[in-house]
């Protein structure tokens, strides 16, 4: 029995604008739900009162350690939908939240590098809040550079604040390190990221099913 090739023209066709129809699925479908990072990393910003009352008091001038406010923080955080351009072998989506505030971008990654604060000092916990600051060593080189009216500022600071939040290992995606360690942004998409990347694999899997109806192999009667 003879088969017959129907749609070969389709096929044809369908190389053409199966980039672009794959694009416009994913941008449409992780459109709302970056939106959702955005909103959900505002809610994650502290107020200007509690552990960080502190800071929200200081007198912060421009070029100096910035004065913390909410306010500026949550305006500081947003959503771009980024590039989306189709080329010629392929496309690219490139949807993004930032947070772009100073005492946002502070809160976001303070102690990610050096979670017990600047060296030389290292904290003890103890059954308080804060614990006991010691000295690494008292032959460090940077403890003799280390000029500041309160040594132990930056662990006190970095102790006062929440943990930053890690990122979710998920198979087959590439990332990690400390780098994607936050307290607002990060924090908001450790959490969402794999409906993201599941909506993903469903607008391509959908382009995928509407490829293949248009290109079907049928057996000639």
């Amino acid at each position: 029995m003879p088969v017959e090739v129907v749609g070969v023209k389709d096929v044809l066709k369908g190389l053409k604008f199966i980039d672009e129809d794959m694009r416009q699925r994913i941008r449409i479908a992780i459109d709302p739900l970056m939106r959702g990072v955005a909103e959900k990393a505002k809610g994650f910003v502290p107020s200007n009162t509690g552990v960080l009352s502190g800071w929200a008091k200081a007198s912060g001038t421009p070029g100096n350690f910035p004065k913390y406010d909410a306010g500026v923080a949550k305006s500081g955080i947003g959503y771009n939908p980024g590039e989306n351009k189709t080329f010629r072998n392929g496309f690219k989506v490139s949807n993004y939240v930032y947070n772009a505030s100073r005492p946002g971008a502070i809160y976001e990654v303070a102690g990610r590098l050096n979670p017990e604060g600047r060296a030389p000092f290292q904290m003890t916990p103890s059954k308080g809040a804060s614990g006991t600051y010691t000295l690494k060593s008292r032959r460090s080189k940077a403890f003799r550079e280390y000029n500041s009216n309160n040594p132990f500022a930056s662990q006190q600071f970095i102790a006062a604040l929440e943990p930053v939040t890690s990122q979710p290992k998920i198979k087959d995606i590439r990332g990690g390190g400390r780098k994607t360690k936050g307290r607002l942004i990060y924090k908001a998409w450790a959490q969402d990221s794999p409906k993201v990347y599941d909506a993903i694999i469903k607008a391509i899997n959908a382009t995928a099913i509407h490829f293949n109806k248009a290109t079907e192999i049928k057996k000639a009667a």
